[in-house]
């Protein structure tokens, strides 16, 4: 009998099995792929602050991003410079690794290449089922199950819990951007429609180049890389182009009897950019102190981890609402409107407002104060009816 099962191998499960390890607890974490940080999906930034917040090792750090191209839907641009680097370029691989490294140290057990294939909840314990290979079928038993499967909710839904109600779709692939690229963000219709597209070096001359956006992600991508580099565009090998569904939107529920949800299978993911690394980690943070109590006490029963929800929605409830709504309003603008919006930001003051109070983990603040300007609101506030949770703020 585990303390506690965590099924599913990424940077929230991982921290949450260091955390819940380090804290003498007795914690298995399973994971499907053959190895660790195996074909990730993820533009790899994250936030200066995840190293020091979450004590991470910088390991897989490949850079800092202090300065960023902004480019409208009809390709002016401008530069952005923040005072100081506000985010790290990671080799996603090496940084999931890292985490793997310190939650092995704390005494967790990792089985790699076990998909868990059933589970059952009984009075004392949750039963899992996992399997290695088509015939290996191994049994686990534990006091408590967290399920980080990111956008995989099966567990999600066999157990009562809520799942994502809806989805945008990346797609990013590498490419050779020579020395002289720079971290460049992309708006308009034409490129994403509802979201943006993105280019970042990653040294060596190459970049990750991608876009969010919700239908024919693939057809959007190759258009790009046609517009920007037409010399590859032609020689763009398919199997290369890694293709991911992301999380929108809060979950009705994410705990049940001896079972929590957390990072992308729970929602946490940033609504406005796409990205779940911070969120995660900070609500893994919250389910080891919850579930380190229950397991200690033996109250473990969805009344007892109820808490859990209650502080992570606590913490991200504004933030993801405030989010998507936002996102949803410029998803319906189009390049014309998005293109004064861009010259207005450029030029209209903004850039000293984000300079001062921009925060690469926490948006809605920011976005909502900008919108308060005069200007902006002579653009929106006919839109803004329809988005009841922007007009409150």
């Amino acid at each position: 009998m585990r303390d506690v099962i965590i099924v599913g191998g990424g940077p929230s499960g991982l921290h949450a099995a260091r955390r819940l390890a380090g804290q003498g607890l007795d914690v298995l974490l399973l994971e499907k792929k053959t190895d660790i940080g195996e074909r990730v999906i993820c533009t790899g930034i994250v936030s200066q602050r995840v190293f020091k917040e979450f004590d991470l090792a910088r390991t897989a750090v490949l850079g800092e991003i202090q300065t960023m191209t902004m480019v409208s839907p009809l390709f002016y641009s401008f530069d952005y410079e923040h005072p100081y680097p506000f985010a790290c370029v990671v080799d996603r691989e090496g940084f999931d690794r890292s985490i793997r490294d310190q939650a092995l140290l704390a005494g967790a057990e990792i089985m790699t290449n076990h998909e868990v294939v059933d589970v059952s909840i009984g009075p004392g314990s949750v039963e899992v089922t996992s399997k290695k290979d088509t015939r290996s079928r191994v049994r686990h038993s534990s006091k408590i199950m967290l399920i980080a499967t990111g956008i995989d909710c099966r567990l999600n839904r066999k157990l009562g819990l809520g799942s994502p109600k809806g989805f945008l779709n990346g797609v990013q692939t590498e490419i050779t951007a020579g020395p002289l690229a720079r971290p460049t963000i992309f708006i308009g219709r034409s490129v994403a429609p509802g979201a943006f597209a993105w280019l970042i070096p990653i040294g060596g001359g190459k970049a990750r180049i991608g876009l969010m956006t919700g239908k024919n992600p693939m057809e959007h991508l190759e258009r790009l890389i046609a517009k920007l580099y037409p010399g590859q565009a032609a020689a763009l090998n398919k199997d290369s182009i890694q293709v991911k569904a992301i999380a929108q939107g809060l979950i009705s529920k994410t705990f049940g009897d001896r079972v929590l949800a957390i990072g992308e299978a729970a929602g946490q993911v940033k609504t406005t950019t796409g990205g779940g690394i911070y969120f995660g980690l900070l609500c893994a943070d919250i389910a080891a102190d919850v579930v380190s109590k229950g397991v200690r006490n033996g109250r473990c029963s969805a009344r007892d981890l109820a808490e859990y929800e209650h502080q992570w929605k606590k913490a991200l409830q504004k933030e993801i609402l405030v989010g998507l709504s936002l996102r949803k309003l410029f998803a319906r603008m189009s390049d014309s409107t998005l293109e004064r919006l861009f010259h207005l930001a450029k030029n209209d003051g903004v850039i000293p407002q984000v300079r001062e109070r921009a925060d690469f983990d926490w948006h809605g603040d920011l976005l909502l104060s900008m919108m308060k300007r005069t200007p902006f609101l002579q653009i929106l506030k006919r839109r803004l009816d329809s988005f009841p949770i922007l007009r409150m703020n």
